[in-house]
């Protein structure tokens, strides 16, 4: 079971890393694309553009590495972008990937004037799992006004997806692009759920980590359509054009207004957008930013991976 626990602790997909030595962090900080916003076809956007831009759209999509503190400052300042920009009669959503439906109830004792402290209470946030320093000033900047929302599916449906499969996400109304995906869709997040194993569990195997994974992205594009404007935080996975909510929103409205935005780690050695996008994907605005150290998970199973 150790290797469930594993990918539901991670968003089912994509924990995994390899260490980056002091040396490399050195070289990093002084990496040209650092700060730096690229649109799609690599030209600079000044940091000046970015409110209209963020404000224009009706859904915006915001993908980031879990534990980067530059992307959660970067994320507070889209939100109060984006809030800004909506009016205060009509706030829209800002949908987070780290609140999921079972939250709900206490979502909606939130009061626009709580402290981020009674906001914490009122929540009443566990000390494990999501940090509540990196995103509890954004629950905070949504809350007071009344744009706070759950995206993701609790963990009691994560359990009954996991059993029940491709049914469950027929019968659940909001989950139903996850039943209308490609097999490309299906075979890329197969092909990452094996390497966020480590390789250690056979394709056949990972089968309910995919429905999960499908449903997870399902959910956050629900809950987004449930207004005519929304923004959401997400992993960067999550966010991807091409495999993630936003496949799942234009599956269900396929003329929908979309910005996705993918926050991205610098990396040595790779100095144009073109270096990154096998990995992260096609989108709107790549903004890069420094690299946080990250762990091999997979080190002490490596070489008994799954035929």
């Amino acid at each position: 079971m150790v290797f469930r626990w594993l990918a539901v602790q991670c968003a089912v997909l994509f924990c995994l890393g390899i260490p980056t030595s002091a040396f490399a962090q050195d070289v990093l900080s002084k990496h040209p694309l650092q700060n730096q916003i690229l649109d799609h076809k690599g030209q600079v956007v000044s940091q000046d553009a970015l409110p209209a831009k963020i404000g224009s759209h009706a859904y915006v999509f915001v993908g980031e590495k879990h534990d980067n503190p530059k992307h959660h400052e970067i994320e507070l300042a889209i939100i109060r972008m984006r809030l800004s920009a909506n009016s205060s009669s009509n706030p829209g959503r800002i949908v987070f990937e780290m609140l999921d439906d079972s939250q709900d109830a206490l979502i909606a004792k939130l009061q626009p004037e709580q402290s981020l402290v009674e906001m914490r209470q009122t929540l009443e946030w566990p000390s494990k799992g999501w940090d509540w320093n990196s995103y509890g000033p954004q629950f905070h900047a949504a809350a007071q006004a009344r744009a706070l929302y759950s995206g993701n599916i609790s963990r009691s449906m994560i359990s009954a997806i996991y059993k029940g499969g491709t049914k469950v996400l027929s019968e659940t109304p909001k989950l139903s692009s996850a039943t209308k995906q490609s097999m490309a869709v299906h075979n890329y997040l197969l092909d990452q759920i094996f390497a966020s194993h480590c390789g250690m569990q056979s394709r056949e195997n990972l089968q309910p980590m995919l429905h999960i994974q499908l449903a997870k992205d399902a959910s956050m594009a629900s809950a987004m359509m449930g207004a005519p404007r929304a923004l959401l935080v997400a992993g960067g996975e999550h966010v991807r054009a091409a495999t993630g909510a936003p496949m799942h929103l234009k599956t269900i409205l396929p003329q929908a207004d979309t910005l996705v935005i993918q926050l991205v780690e610098v990396k040595p050695g790779k100095a144009t957008l073109s270096d990154y996008l096998p990995t992260v994907g096609a989108a709107d605005l790549y903004w890069f930013t420094e690299a946080t150290p990250e762990q091999d998970y997979c080190a002490g199973v490596k070489g008994r991976a799954a035929q």
